[in-house]
């Protein structure tokens, strides 16, 4: 016993070591070392001094979703014990902490409403997914360009069938600052719906899919950085919509990373965005509704023009 007991002093001091210094480094690798830590059990909660860009970033310990502002992000890696992954503390630092923004003049814009033609995604017995995406791409292409933006669309119209190849190369040919792809979600489950808005994976790590192992290096890798800038901001906006009551009446599902063929492929920042899904009464009835998908422009446009303002 007399043995055992300075033991058991040693590790109950190595444990209270462990619980003081976690996500320490994290704050400091962040940028902010005076950040205040707010540790609840497996949850972590960083408060940062500033009111320009994001400032509460919450995370679970062994998990991958996170919350940032109060909109799901979903990390690269699970937080680990003490820390984030260098991968997520990189990406966050560049995307919305310290942000390099390319260029402050007139953005030149693609604009990728989902399917057409003979593809027309996902459907109910009176929409289609490609007739949704094309009038809220058009709502968005109007927009920006009264704000003096080049904005291109993939497709003019739902009889046009693009390849996911066609599109790629279409922004590589235009020299775009960011190709924003629109979606309509669907789900066996009719219980399900939200917002979504993808990018791609950090460089060796898995998407948020299932079945989505790593791959890489990629095009879309060298521009991970402002695509999930992009996406955040995007997520950020979509979310705004509110009930009399004052309370969010859209399910947030988050700030997603997925290998798809636009993602990785567009040598631009790139993300596509799940707008609602046709599958559910609810988000039928709203990304159905025309006055609500010039509302779902109106915020994807807000949410693109945050992301190519410089905060820092």
């Amino acid at each position: 016993m007399s043995h055992a007991f300075p033991f058991l002093l040693s590790l109950a001091a190595l444990s209270i070591l462990g619980c003081h210094s976690t996500y320490r480094s994290t704050a400091r690798e962040l940028g902010y070392p005076e950040a205040t830590r707010t540790i609840d059990g497996q949850h972590v909660k960083l408060t940062l001094p500033s009111s320009d860009k994001p400032s509460e970033f919450c995370f679970t310990i062994g998990k991958r979703p996170a919350e940032i502002d109060g909109v799901q992000y979903y990390l690269n890696k699970p937080a680990g014990r003490k820390n984030l992954s260098k991968d997520d503390i990189l990406l966050l630092r560049q995307a919305l902490l310290f942000p390099a923004i390319p260029k402050t003049s007139a953005l030149n814009l693609l604009i990728d409403p989902g399917h057409g033609g003979k593809d027309s995604g996902c459907r109910n017995e009176t929409f289609t997914e490609q007739s949704i995406t094309l009038a809220v791409a058009k709502e968005v292409q109007q927009l920006l360009r009264e704000l003096g933006h080049n904005v291109n669309l993939t497709r003019p119209d739902e009889s046009t069938t693009l390849t996911l190849d066609d599109r790629t190369l279409l922004g590589a040919s235009l020299a775009i600052d960011a190709f924003i792809s629109i979606h309509v979600n669907a789900s066996t489950n009719p219980e399900a719906k939200g917002v979504e808005t993808y990018t791609l994976p950090a460089f060796g790590c898995e998407g948020s899919l299932p079945n989505s192992p790593p791959r890489g290096p990629l095009v879309g890798h060298a521009h991970l950085p402002m695509s999930t800038r992009l996406a955040y901001y995007v997520q950020h906006a979509l979310l705004k919509k509110t009930n009399t009551d004052g309370e969010n009446t859209i399910t947030d599902r988050g700030v997603r990373h997925a290998h798809f063929k636009v993602l990785r492929d567009t040598p631009a920042p790139a993300i596509l965005i799940e707008i609602g899904f046709l599958t559910n009464a609810e988000d039928s009835v709203r990304i159905t509704n025309p006055e609500e998908q010039k509302r779902i422009a109106r915020q994807i446009v807000q949410g693109i023009t945050k992301a190519f303002s410089q905060t820092n």
